[in-house]
């Protein structure tokens, strides 16, 4: 037992205490000496109290016991090793003394306190399962560990680890814990060995050129013989599919290719293997660049459609890859291959929201270009309305009031039954709001969502407010069974008697409906009545047969919907064809706009154009062609990196008219062409690639130091932007940090000056499988190292872990409340000195302690002096009584004959004797019971 202070420089504040103590000691003057010397005394001791509190003291004493922290690696290398580390815990325990106690860390990816500090009584508990095991990071554990330790404990942490540490510095925390006095004792585990084939490398290399044939290596390490499948592809198209045979230990194999397009292509290689242990450690990735003719997809919505296009690049000597809407590439690494795109006539409803997804991010991170070309089945009559593809456009879809039909009526009848439940009826219900945006408040508007009956969730009526409208949609819930019929009987009902120009029904369903009615006698009356139908079937569980007929009957449109993110696109088209007519079908000659560098090509006039679809430019986009009524036919605009051009007629002639047999028409689309091509000169950077877990560093160098600062976005493969920091490190360096799984990655550098891009330099980065996965045995040099640094050792007993620690550890216990807090009772007894007097209260005191024994004096002097009264009148009236009796006797007065002869009386004696005699002793009695009680 010790007393300790931790704030001495505290105790200086007596230097200004004792002068002010003097200062009152010599002005203030009180009529009482006593009183001034015990305001003083008091006033010393409470700022003694108070000094001493703010000093910080302690009652200091020794430490019992030792607190030991094991923490467990629970990574995917050590997977097997679970119940034999907590064996060796349990071992420890058993060694523990009545005062030690222990805790239970877990650490994989994350730390994580698996027991708090308890004692041997309660045991272990069982351990919780980590959710990510596919790294180690060892700094974490000590550093979780560590925060559990008492300040004022003897404590130690012991590791439970293979040491093959993949994310963190052990060694930075370990040197922490040293300076702080912990030590660090370990308990090497090996590595759980299994039958395994593992992908060591995979070389490709980073700069190809267009025809070159290209050699592909790999390295695989295997524990046991075995056949393996390679399969390599190129923007997900498998190249390579071939059977090897593995031996034990590693193994060399080369790939041949021929490289037949430019642009950065992703490759990706599989090693399959029956009964193989693992499978995140057969992958592997490496991105190459091919130089060469820049390569064109035309993307066409029915064969033949930019047929026109295709032979005017080919002319060119462009490469010119044509396909089908549901080939487009569903990751970012499929259209790196490509300097543009073009869509020729493509239906939004034929492209999921994947893909446009995937190309917005290509145009916009990675400078690719875009086109769009008209015809029935593109811009707003294609679906493309709140779409990623209308955001990189320069016009938008919506023509804002323009060309509207006098009188509209439509109602969307959405199954909500059980299967719909999810991310089908989030998107349909988002894809109906969207809808109701199309509309005028003026138009009339029903919804009813159905599952074994028909719901009314908006009347058949004019809109009014959208907003609410949309709210009420969206908050459908998921029903139970499948009635088609009902609900779609209860909207033509609705929609027949309506006096409007068209009326429309689009029925959403991807079930069968319970019983079959008479469908077509109810759609031949809507068609009476001018009710259309379009039926829409999501799913492979839908009634295709079914609502393909309601489709054709009702003289409507049937959608066969695989992939639920086309569903918006349906509905947007669905609604746009109802309530707008986009078509100009008017035979015109378009205006052109003077002072861009296309003047030279229409300078001696145009052709006469057909028809075009109708669009609102957006207010940046650059008009090249007009209609006569002022909408743009072709239009231009910069998104992001990429240039993209919409061109609003189509390009077979039956719309463009006379313009595909125009002299200038393969000039014009050389141009077009060319100006949507990435334009920025491209800066070339040394990129080091540093990788801790998953935190990947990137170190960029320039020797033009002008050039930065910079600007960085990094795309993973769908087109994702991940979040990502750079910051300047030194004069032409910088440090790009990201978070990234397994896999590639795409980065963009570019210089931006007064918001514009001036240089670009696009690379791609590889983040392969956790080494966690490799085959490696346990790293002992690391865990002799950290023992070594903390003053700790690796422990072949586990008991050793509670062993008594080296360094004197002392408690402390904080006595500063208890001081302040008498200090503040002593203030309150000086406030009362100082207001009443020392003399008063004292006197007070006194009398207070005095009152009690004088009551009881006085009652008890009062008591006597009432029975003394009493006693001496009774003695008096005794007295008087026997002198009257002498003189009746000595004057012998005689008596009344009546009393004479009464009888027996003769002899009695006499009354008033006798009561006097019974009243005395009563009243004696009477005394002697109030005395006792007053004594008591």
């Amino acid at each position: 037992m010790g007393f300790q202070i931790d704030k001495p420089l505290s105790l200086l504040l007596y230097i200004p205490v004792i002068c002010l103590l003097i200062l009152y000691w010599r002005t203030v003057k009180l009529t009482s000496k006593l009183e001034k010397r015990a305001i003083l005394t008091v006033r010393v001791i409470v700022f003694t109290l108070v000094i001493f509190a703010l000093c910080m003291p302690n009652i200091t004493f020794s430490v019992k016991g030792v607190t030991t922290v094991f923490v467990v690696d629970h990574s995917e290398s050590v997977r097997n090793q679970e119940d034999i580390m907590f064996g060796a815990i349990e071992e420890a325990i058993e060694h523990m003394n009545e005062d030690d106690r222990f805790a239970i860390v877990s650490v994989a990816e994350e730390g994580q306190v698996l027991q708090t500090l308890s004692s041997r009584d309660k045991g272990i508990l069982a351990p919780k399962a980590l959710e990510k095991t596919s790294y180690t990071n060892l700094e974490e554990g000590l550093q979780l560990a560590a925060s559990l330790l008492p300040s004022n404990s003897k404590g130690r942490i012991v590791l439970l680890s293979d040491g093959n540490e993949n994310m963190g510095d052990v060694k930075r925390q370990v040197n922490l814990l040293s300076s702080q006095g912990i030590s660090v004792d370990v308990i090497p585990f090996s590595v759980s060995v299994e039958q395994d084939i593992v992908l060591e490398d995979f070389q490709v290399p980073d700069n190809l050129y267009l025809g070159e044939e290209v050699t592909m290596s790999l390295v695989l390490s295997s524990t046991h013989d075995a056949t393996s499948r390679v399969r390599i592809r190129k923007n997900n198209e498998v190249i390579i599919d071939e059977q090897v045979s593995v031996r034990q230990g590693k193994n060399a194999y080369t790939f041949d290719y021929f490289i037949d397009s430019t642009g950065t292509h992703s490759f990706q290689v599989d090693v399959i293997t029956e009964d193989d242990s693992i499978l995140q450690n057969n992958v592997g990735y490496a991105i190459a660049n091919v130089k060469g003719t820049p390569t064109v997809l035309l993307v066409e919505g029915k064969e033949g459609e930019g047929k026109n296009l295709e032979q005017v690049f080919l002319s060119s000597n462009l490469q010119v890859e044509t396909i089908k809407p549901h080939l487009l590439p569903t990751a970012l690494t499929g259209l790196l291959d490509f300097e543009a795109i073009i869509f020729s006539n493509v239906s939004a409803t034929d492209v999921t929201r994947e893909q446009m997804e995937v190309i917005e991010s290509a145009v916009k991170d990675f400078g690719i270009g875009f086109m769009m070309t008209g015809g029935n089945q593109s811009y707003g009559l294609g679906g493309y309305f709140k779409t990623p593809i209308e955001d990189l456009l320069p016009v938008e879809m919506d023509l804002k009031g323009r060309k509207e039909l006098p009188s509209l009526g439509m109602v969307i009848v959405l199954d909500r039954s059980g299967s719909m439940a999810g991310y089908k009826l989030d998107l349909a219900k988002e894809a109906a709001a969207r809808s109701v945006e199309l509309l005028r408040e003026k138009d009339t508007f029903g919804f009813i969502a159905f599952d074994d009956q028909p719901w009314q969730i908006i009347d058949t009526d004019v809109i009014g407010e959208k907003e609410k409208a949309s709210e009420k949609i969206r908050s459908i819930i998921e029903g139970g069974g499948t009635e088609i019929f009902p609900a779609l009987q209860l909207a033509y009902e609705q929609l027949e008697p309506l006096e409007l120009k068209r009326k429309h029904i689009i029925l959403l369903t991807d079930g069968q409906s319970a019983t079959n009615n008479d469908y077509f006698e109810l759609i031949n009356e809507g068609i009476e009545n001018n009710v259309t139908l379009s039926t829409v079937a999501i799913g492979s569980d839908a009634d295709r047969g079914l609502l393909e007929q309601l489709a054709e009957e009702g003289t409507g449109r049937f959608y066969d919907v695989q992939d639920a993110s086309t569903i918006p696109s349906i509905l947007s088209r669905e609604t746009v064809l109802t309530t707008r007519t986009y078509i100009e079908d008017n035979p015109f000659y378009p205006s052109f706009f003077a002072g861009t560098n296309w003047d030279f090509i229409f300078q001696e006039g145009v052709p006469e154009m057909n028809a075009y679809i109708a669009t609102e430019p957006k207010p940046r986009a650059e008009k090249i062609l007009e209609s006569e009524k002022g909408d743009p036919i072709l239009i231009r605009w910069q998104y992001g990196l990429g240039n993209t051009i919409a061109w609003t007629t189509d390009v077979r002639g039956e719309w463009a008219g006379n313009w595909p047999a125009w002299e200038n028409w393969p000039i014009l689309w050389n141009e077009v062409l060319s100006w949507t091509l990435p334009s920025y000169q491209q800066q070339l950077y040394a990129i080091e690639e540093q990788i801790n877990g998953r935190e990947v560093t990137l170190k960029v160098t320039s020797d033009e130091i002008e050039l930065l600062p910079l600007h960085v976005s990094v795309v993973d493969e769908k087109g994702n932007e991940l979040q990502s920091e750079i910051r300047p490190t030194a004069p032409g360096e910088h440090e790009i940090t990201f978070n990234a799984d397994t896999g590639v990655y795409f980065i963009n550098l570019s210089k931006l000056e007064n918001g514009q891009v001036t240089s670009t330099y696009q690379t791609s980065v590889v983040v392969p499988y956790s080494k966690e996965f490799a085959l490696v045995s346990e790293n002992q040099q690391l865990l002799h190292e950290i023992a070594e640094l903390s003053n700790g050792t690796v422990l072949n007993n586990p008991g050793d872990a509670f062993r008594d620690v080296d360094r004197k550890t002392s408690g402390k216990q904080p006595i500063y409340m208890p001081l302040l807090l008498i200090a503040f009772l002593l203030f309150f007894i000086e406030i009362a000195i100082r207001r009443f007097g020392i003399q008063h209260l004292l006197g007070r005191l006194i009398n207070s302690r005095a009152k009690p024994v004088k009551s009881i004096e006085n009652k008890q002097g009062k008591s006597g002096r009432t029975f003394e009264h009493l006693r001496k009148a009774t003695v008096k009236k005794r007295e008087k009584s026997d002198t009257l009796k002498s003189i009746e006797d000595t004057r012998n007065i005689p008596k009344k004959d009546s009393k004479e002869n009464k009888p027996n009386q003769s002899n009695s004696p006499p009354k008033t004797s006798k009561a006097s005699s019974d009243k005395h002793e009563r009243m004696k009695r009477l005394l002697e019971a109030k005395n006792r009680k007053t004594k008591d």
